[in-house]
């Protein structure tokens, strides 16, 4: 899974109509972003409008959210705890660079190692 402060990037950034009402940012697709916190929350919600015509959640799956050091969001405004809105975590990918530099960064240190020449052993 994901780790705080993490860089990932975005892969998917088709939204159902009513996420624009709710959300004041949103990812883009290919854009990079930092994880600001992992939490539990709800997706893929079908909505229900009583007779009073109020709006209501009837049901939603179990999903685990991500928070974006880059976007913020208002809190959910369906739900009885103060959370802000968040994002399903399938939406995101690892960024592959990370890994790439780090591997980059041990070939050097590796190689400058081993030009300067072998270490004198002293018992």
């Amino acid at each position: 899974m994901y780790q705080n402060g993490q860089k990932v990037v975005c892969i998917d950034d088709e939204f159902d109509p009513w996420v624009f009402d709710l959300f004041t940012a949103l990812p883009k697709k290919n854009s990079v972003y930092t994880v600001r916190a992992i939490k539990s929350g709800r997706s893929n919600p079908s909505f229900v409008v009583d007779e009073d015509a109020n709006l209501s959640i009837g049901s939603a799956e179990f999903d685990i959210l991500i928070l974006l050091e880059e976007l913020i969001n208002p809190e959910d405004p369906h739900s009885s705890i103060q959370q802000e809105l968040g994002f399903r975590a399938e939406r995101f990918a690892p960024l592959q660079e990370d890994l790439e530099e780090q591997e980059e960064v041990e070939l050097v240190g590796f190689g400058q190692e081993a030009e300067s020449g072998p270490t004198e052993f002293k018992p």
